[in-house]
């Protein structure tokens, strides 16, 4: 059964994705809501341009990030004083979009890709979830994360 199973076998294919010039707050409200760890950024087209993750959100130095809100809360008061400072930090947030923070450069995978590869890929690459799957054409057919590897090992026997 496991030398037959594919990555398109067990990735979840209603992808939800988001655009390279959404704002960082709609794309943060997004994987909140959904209770995703990235979601894949894509072209008008569907074609993939990068990956957007919480790691992204909370450790480049140009994104709203932990640092920053940090910040703001340690210089609250001073904010209150001089609102004209809390504007500029508030404009500067929120002017960010998804391609100022995502991985231009994602780690994926192609539709043909074996269950094992797929296990292989999770287990070199610890911080990658989820992974995007692409067809020949880099667009995003799929993606597949750590809980869609773990669906079928049930079927599988010792």
């Amino acid at each position: 059964m496991e030398e037959d199973l594919k990555v398109k076998d067990i990735m979840t294919k209603e992808v939800v994705t988001v655009s390279p010039d959404m704002p960082i707050s709609e794309a943060a409200k997004i994987l909140l809501e959904q209770n995703f760890d990235g979601v894949p950024v894509v072209d008008k087209d569907n074609k993939l341009v990068g990956i957007l993750t919480e790691y992204d959100l909370v450790s480049k130095g140009s994104a709203l990030h932990l640092p920053t809100f940090q910040t703001i809360l340690q210089n609250l008061q001073v904010f209150r004083k001089d609102k004209s400072q809390f504007q500029k930090e508030f404009e500067d947030i929120s002017s960010l979009k998804v391609k100022d923070v995502m991985n231009n450069d994602p780690l994926t995978l192609p539709e043909g890709a074996t269950f094992e590869e797929t296990v292989a890929v999770f287990r070199d690459h610890h911080r990658v979830n989820p992974i995007p799957i692409i067809n020949k054409e880099n667009k995003v057919i799929g993606v597949v994360s750590r809980f869609d590897v773990l669906k079928p090992l049930h079927l599988l026997k010792t």
